[in-house]
């Protein structure tokens, strides 16, 4: 029974058992500000799609956290090696928000900031403190080279107004009785939703 028992044991690899490595910013649920070099604060990657007359902001490093007791989540290990989130927004008071990765964080009178593992979670705060708040909201994605690109609102206007020049996407102006019949397309190699 033990040769059974030892011969089925799981060995886990010394690099999956070791402490993961510190990062320059702060938890996403403590208080203190986010930190980054200066220099990649100032080397913020413009995005091709905005319009020539649009600059996005500049994200800045010392923008308090709301206040959040924390939870069981964090920070995914994704973020150590590939890319985080920082979500900012402006409060005119302090308002209880549902936080994308649960519980309930308080978020501060003036600028907020915050740190989250994925685009949706960001997605899915900025819907509830545009619809909840009445609070316009950017997103940023922060490489682990400390370089920053700004992400939403792509152009300045959010997806949900008109923007003059902006470009429909995934769009066939047509009705659906125009539409091609999906048995004419069958084993070419084109796509009914391409016609």
């Amino acid at each position: 029974m033990a040769a059974i028992a030892s011969s089925s044991a799981v060995r886990v690899p010394a690099a999956l058992s070791a402490k993961p490595q510190q990062r320059n910013g702060s938890s996403f649920v403590s208080g203190q500000p986010l930190r980054f070099a200066s220099s990649a604060i100032s080397r913020l990657t413009m995005a091709a799609e905005a319009p020539a007359g649009f600059t996005p902001p500049e994200l800045k490093g010392d923008v308090p956290s709301p206040i959040f007791g924390g939870s069981t989540g964090g920070l995914l290990r994704k973020a150590q090696d590939e890319e985080f989130y920082v979500i900012t927004w402006e409060s005119k008071k302090e308002q209880v928000f549902e936080m994308p990765t649960g519980g309930a964080a308080t978020m501060r009178a003036g600028e907020n900031s915050l740190k989250l593992a994925r685009k949706e979670q960001c997605l899915a705060l900025g819907t509830q403190l545009r619809t909840k708040f009445k609070i316009n909201y950017q997103f940023y994605r922060v490489f682990p080279s400390g370089e920053v690109q700004y992400l939403h609102p792509k152009d300045g206007v959010y997806p949900e107004k008109v923007n003059a020049g902006r470009v429909g996407a995934n769009q066939n102006l047509r009705s659906i009785g125009q539409n091609v019949d999906p048995a004419a397309v069958k084993f070419t190699s084109k796509r009914a939703s391409d016609l």
